[in-house]
């Protein structure tokens, strides 16, 4: 058997949700974006999951409503993700109505619980203290009112999820944290796929442009540079680095969110579907626990890193 098989695709373009939702496998991370272009040239190149936060709402929303007003797509067949800040903690509802405003949109299909702290911080100098069960009980009733279709979290490890699991109404559909070929959390990964909890990667390819400069541990890392990934790169020359370290996490069941600032990366993002990494290689692929590195740390945020 081949190494990549290159007749062989990713056989599917959505994955199910425990609440019975189909979200898309691979989507596009807005962080960067600084126009609106590149969320409508990347909605017209077939993105069709679009995971934004706060402060891009807006330029992500005129790209959202453009491309459905030239009916490149219906509302129905996106999948937007937005995200409840720290210091919107202590009233989810407001901040989703917000959100749903700067997006101009009637409803997200899921909305993630960003953090994993009980740190409400209401200006730069105060803060309060909100159990992360209040505020999940806060985020079910959302769901109830239509303004999201699910609720998740993000850079939630296995004791954060134990303080919402045993009380919640409505499970966390999705878990978004950094996970890559260098922070391959396998533990993590399987306690998420027994409850049924899909992982979205953040960072999936670690790029400069994309990691917060400040929150770099180890300034050498480049997924890049990965020995396997070259090898692999080498022997099938057609693929780019970028597509076999993305068809990684889509073998992983992982929906990797790949930013970027152009308007034309995702195209090419989205061809790591149309190829299938052997079995053998994707586990050997991902980093052992004890060669771990991430590029984002919550320490400068929290004191000490509390992301999964």
């Amino acid at each position: 058997m081949p190494e990549i098989d290159l007749e062989k695709k990713i056989n599917h373009e959505f994955i199910k949700l425990n609440d019975g939702s189909k979200c898309p496998i691979m989507g596009l991370g807005t962080e960067l974006i600084e126009q609106e272009n590149v969320v409508y040239q990347s909605i017209k190149d077939g993105v069709r999951l679009i995971d934004t936060a706060p402060p891009n709402e807006e330029l992500v929303g005129k790209g959202i409503k453009r491309a459905i007003e030239e009916n490149i797509v219906k509302r129905k067949d996106l999948f937007i993700v937005t995200k409840l800040e720290l210091e919107e903690k202590e009233n989810p509802e407001e901040a989703l109505r917000k959100s749903l405003k700067r997006l101009q949109l009637d409803y997200v299909d899921l909305y993630l619980d960003h953090w994993p702290s009980c740190i409400c911080l209401n200006d730069i100098n105060k803060y309060k203290l909100i159990p992360v069960k209040d505020t999940w009980e806060l985020m079910e009733k959302l769901v109830d009112l239509g303004l999201t279709k699910s609720i998740g979290i993000s850079n939630y490890n296995v004791e954060n999820i134990f303080n919402i699991l045993p009380k919640c109404r409505i499970k966390p559909v999705v878990n978004e944290v950094e996970f890559h070929l260098l922070l391959y959390q396998e533990d993590l990964k399987e306690f998420c796929d027994k409850k049924q909890i899909v992982l979205f990667a953040y960072n999936p390819l670690g790029k400069d442009e994309y990691v917060d400069k400040n929150m770099i541990i180890d300034k050498s890392l480049d997924l890049l540079k990965d020995k396997t990934v070259i090898n692999l790169k080498e022997k099938y020359p057609r693929l780019s680095k970028s597509q076999i370290i993305l068809n990684w996490h889509l073998s992983l069941g992982v929906v990797p969110i790949v930013g970027t600032s152009k308007d034309d990366v995702m195209k090419e993002n989205l061809k790591a579907k149309n190829f299938k990494i052997s079995d053998n290689i994707v586990k050997i692929m991902g980093a052992p626990e004890s060669e771990h590195h991430r590029f984002n740390d919550g320490s400068d945020i929290f004191g000490i890193n509390i992301f999964a």
